[in-house]
This record gives C-alpha cells, sequence and structure tokens, in this order.
C-alpha cells in the first residue's frame, strides 16, 4: 500500500492540482454522504480564529476509529503531513463533479487511546491504494487526532475545495446523507450487520423497529457507536429466541416487548446507496436474539 509524505509546498501543489483539474463550474453533488458514519456533533467553525490562521474547515467531532466514508465518488490520495511532533495522516478526494474534500487529523492510533504508534498505516481503509477510485459512501478511512489534533477529542477536519478557492463546508454537511454503515470496496462481496445492545421500539408479525447502539460490519470487521432508528424486515425463516438464563427459547417477533434490549444479524445483502440509507424495511433479519 502506497504512502506519501509532502511538507507545506506539497500541500500547496496538491491544492493546485485540484485547482487546475477541477472544471470551471465544479459545484458539490446535490446527494453526498456526511463524510464519518455513526453519532457526530459538528458547528460551523469555518474561518474561527486559530493559533495557525483562519480555520478552514468544519470541524467533525466523533469517536477515534470512527469510519470515514468518501463524500461523493471520485478518486483519492493519500498523504502523512509532518506538521509538528506528530505527522497529520490526511486523504484528499478528488470528486467527479470537480470539487475537492479534505480528509486531516485521520487516525494514527493503534489502539483504542492515543498512543500515536501506528503511524499512518492505521488511518485509510485497509486495501485503499494511492489514486483509486471510490465509490460514494465508500470506507476510506478512519477518525483520529493525528497531527496538530494530536491529544485532543479526536474529530474529522473536512475541507470543501472549489477549482479556485476554499469554501464554508457547513451547509454542504447539513445537506449530506448520514448512512448506517460505509461501503466496502468493490470485490468484497455482500455484507452482514450485527446490532448489538439495540433496544425495541416497535414491533409487527413481519418487521421490527429498534434503536440500535454499536453496528458491526463484515467483512469489513468495523464495530462502531451508532445510535439511530432501523426497522428490519423479519422473514418466517429468521430465527428469533428469547434468553431465559442461560438457556434460548424458540419464539417469534411478536413477543418482543417495547423497550428491551436486543441483539440483532441481518441476512447477507448487496450494500447500495439505498441500503446504506437503511429506509425502513430495506434489509431483513436472519437471527433475533431478545435479551429482556
Amino acid at each position: 500500500m502506497l504512502s506519501h509524505r509532502t511538507t507545506a509546498r506539497g500541500v500547496l501543489l496538491l491544492l493546485l492540482i485540484g485547482v487546475f483539474t477541477g472544471t470551471a463550474n465544479a459545484g458539490v453533488p446535490q446527494v453526498t454522504a456526511f463524510p464519518v458514519v455513526g453519532n457526530v456533533t459538528y458547528t460551523n467553525d469555518w474561518h474561527d480564529p486559530r493559533p495557525g490562521g483562519w480555520h478552514e474547515g468544519n470541524d467533525v467531532m466523533s469517536v477515534r476509529h470512527q469510519p470515514a466514508v468518501a463524500f461523493e465518488a471520485g478518486w483519492v490520495e493519500k498523504w502523512s503531513h509532518p506538521k509538528g511532533a506528530v505527522p497529520s495522516c490526511m486523504l484528499v478526494l478528488h470528486g467527479k463533479s470537480g470539487m475537492v474534500y479534505w480528509y486531516i487529523h485521520l487516525n494514527n492510533d493503534r489502539g483504542p487511546h492515543n498512543d500515536n504508534d501506528a503511524g499512518c498505516r492505521k488511518a485509510y481503509a485497509p486495501g485503499l491504494g494511492y489514486h483509486d477510485q471510490v465509490s460514494r459512501g465508500q470506507l476510506v478511512g478512519f477518525v483520529g487526532d493525528s497531527g496538530d489534533a494530536n491529544g485532543i477529542t479526536p474529530h474529522l477536519h473536512f475541507e470543501v475545495h472549489r477549482p479556485n478557492r476554499k469554501v464554508d463546508p457547513f451547509k454542504f454537511l447539513n445537506k449530506a446523507t448520514h448512512l448506517l454503515f460505509p461501503r466496502p470496496r468493490p470485490g468484497l462481496g455482500d455484507v452482514t450487520l450485527t446490532l448489538k445492545g439495540a433496544k425495541v421500539m416497535d414491533k409487527t408479525s413481519s418487521a421490527i423497529t429498534v434503536r440500535t447502539k454499536r453496528v458491526v460490519v463484515q467483512p469489513l470487521g468495523l464495530s462502531y457507536i451508532f445510535r439511530r432508528k432501523v426497522t428490519l424486515t423479519v422473514p418466517p425463516e429468521a430465527a428469533v429466541a428469547r434468553k431465559n438464563g442461560s438457556s434460548l427459547a424458540t419464539t417469534d417477533v411478536t413477543s418482543a416487548k417495547v423497550g428491551e434490549r436486543v441483539r440483532m444479524r441481518t441476512l447477507a445483502f448487496t450494500p447500495t446507496w439505498a441500503t446504506q440509507k437503511a429506509p425502513a424495511e430495506s434489509i431483513s433479519a436472519a437471527k433475533i436474539l431478545l435479551l429482556g
């Protein structure tokens, strides 16, 4: 997997590449993927005063190792920028629209805490190569605190560049679609989701609505905190059980109680933009364990 190190001059060159390769009428597409999957907070801190000058993006506050995804389809460059004592792991997405997006402070930690032991090896999606083409919503990296964010709350510094200038990302983030899961790179096949620590919100004889707590995505091997409402279909062949002490009793989805904990695994399905948005009953359950 190739990596690249750039100086401030290199970053300027990278920006100029975005300027001259962009189209004169470039504009952010109407339908985009929010760049972080999972629960986040952000405000419009564009051009807030900072020690190094104006803040040129929006900080999306998140959790270490939270998945970052492609805002739109395009191609990517991976960069390690040696700014300060800890290099900043960053990614640049050249959108098909002609817009360019910067993902800064990607993860440089090996474990769950701020250890700075991974360099930029854990900043990017496994198998993601320099100049790879990516689809909208595809996994590209992981949130962290590399560079001059070292030691503060992990977050994604997200910038939007038109061909001739940087622009405030805030309105584009507000319009972007929040996804339930990242899309794997091509060739990895179908995905399954496991919803851990969820709570039942509603049920019918053929569907169950839960509020998720943690989502596990295979074959990506991702596990991340995400609290949101999801409604899954429950086909007749789904295995539904209730835990009674150390034993399991077969039951059906109508026995689910609002407010009780539940663990669910989906059937394998083809990841598409539609399934990533997870509208009601677009994904089916394979196993449901009611935990009381």
